[in-house]
């Protein structure tokens, strides 16, 4: 019987201890959540961008030549001015491959198709033998394809907003057409006036472009962005463009018009299309860490 009960207390005291021995190990911890995407990154990838918009378009100069010289060195005329053009309306569209170097930094190769109408004015005098004044109206439809390689400054993400800065440089294609001279010639002193006609052939020329830009783009998912911006665009001077067909006193085959220095204040929106994969925009999201659970004790 001493036995028994000896056997027992040794067994009791085993269990206690292993017990004890249990208690002293933590509880294990529970499993970590899965990490949330980090947002407001943009990864490095190829884009295809679209673009259409509206200018207001308009040359610096009005380049008149009579007898491949000067208006004015022609004999018989005794003034000649020629009057700054009001702005015309300009529509385009575009399309454009690019690739985003980083969050601040990309680059974009675009062509794009714009039309408008190019309007002019001059005023001159001149006596083959009666003193006449002489006010000559132009007008052309003018077609450009452009060419630009961009280059855009990205200034940082905010609530999906991201505005930006960037420069083009390029080339501008000029074709003119349908150019037409009216000419309103009043004698002085005389009470009406006569009209004369003069019409250009279509021209073509290519020149050097450069753009400066600014705007702002919306991430509308994780890889499509709504892009609208203002650009400046410079397109350098039009073709030279023959008269002839009429009765004015421009209208010979060694008189010419050319637009000089023309430009153009657009507002533009388009689409731009990430092939990559970027997170969408808002704050960087960090994975919660987790404290592994407390060493419990028990006595």
């Amino acid at each position: 019987m001493g036995s028994l009960k000896t056997f027992a207390l040794a067994g009791a005291l085993a269990l206690g201890a292993s017990a004890a021995t249990a208690a002293d190990l933590a509880y294990p911890p529970p499993p970590p959540p899965e990490a949330p995407a980090l947002r407001g990154t943009i990864n490095s990838g190829f884009y295809l961008r679209g673009d259409v918009g509206v200018g207001s378009q308009s040359y610096d100069e009005l380049d008149i030549k009579l007898n491949n010289g000067p208006v004015i060195a022609t004999q018989g005329v005794t003034s000649f001015t020629t009057v700054k053009p009001d702005r015309s309306f300009a529509a385009f569209a575009g399309v454009g491959i690019g690739y985003q170097f980083n969050n601040y930094l990309r680059f974009d190769i675009t062509g794009e198709y714009r039309g408008a109408t190019a309007n002019g004015r001059d005023q001159l005098s001149y006596n083959f033998g009666v003193p006449t004044n002489q006010t000559n109206i132009y007008r052309a439809d003018v077609a450009t394809f452009v060419g630009l390689v961009n280059a855009y400054i990205d200034l940082g993400t905010w609530n999906c907003l991201t505005p930006y800065l960037g420069v083009g440089v390029g080339f501008a294609n000029h074709t003119v057409n349908g150019l037409s001279d009216q000419g309103i010639n009043q004698a002085v002193g005389a009470q009406f006036g006569n009209a004369s006609y003069a019409y250009g052939d279509s021209a073509n020329k290519t020149d050097f472009a450069w753009a400066l830009m600014a705007g702002v783009s919306y991430d509308v998912t994780s890889n499509l962005k709504l892009d609208i911006g203002y650009r400046y665009l410079n397109m350098g001077d039009g073709p030279t463009i023959g008269l002839g067909g009429a009765n004015g006193l421009l209208a010979n085959p060694s008189s010419s018009v050319r637009f000089k220095g023309i430009d153009s204040h657009d507002v533009r929106i388009g689409m731009r299309w990430n092939f990559s994969d970027p997170s969408c925009c808002g704050p960087v999201e960090r994975p919660i860490a987790y404290a592994p659970a407390p060493t419990v004790r028990k006595y």
